[in-house]
């Protein structure tokens, strides 16, 4: 689902990246797969509860736990920007704050607090193994 998404996100604000915040393609490009990277590693990490992860991808208002969620998205994200893309910290700021929104926005219209998306998504972050596996464990116990 996650690779489904990159191009949506491209097309939604890769253009503005460039136009409104001044980065070449090769940046954008680089600032959108770093987002993407970002979401895989914070929102695939082992402990994190599946109702934090509904709560933070769908239209409700995020309660404590999707806030730090979120957070570590954010924080995550600004360092792969730093780091990986070579942005400058205000600029990674900037890109931060376009494109997170972006992400979770097109992550809620397509999990929309539904467990059987996220699961899709959890399955393709954990493989075929580890929180995949878990979340089908966790979602098939749900729904007995």
């Amino acid at each position: 689902m996650l690779d489904n998404l990159l191009p949506l996100l491209k097309d939604q604000v890769g253009s503005d990246l460039m136009t409104k915040l001044g980065l070449d393609a090769g940046k954008a490009d680089g600032a959108l797969n770093a987002a993407a990277s970002s979401v895989q590693e914070v929102v695939g990490g082992q402990g994190i509860d599946m109702g934090t992860i509904l709560n933070l991808f769908s239209n409700e208002t995020n309660g404590s736990g999707a806030n730090a969620l979120l957070g570590q998205l954010g924080q995550n994200y600004l360092g792969k920007l730093t780091g990986q893309v070579g942005l400058d910290a205000g600029m990674a700021n900037s890109v931060k704050d376009m494109v997170i929104p972006a992400i979770t926005a097109l992550l809620s219209d397509k999990i929309g607090g539904n467990a059987g998306a996220l699961q899709g998504l959890l399955g393709n972050l954990g493989g075929a193994s580890g929180l995949g596996d878990m979340a089908k464990g966790m979602l098939g116990k749900m729904f007995k």
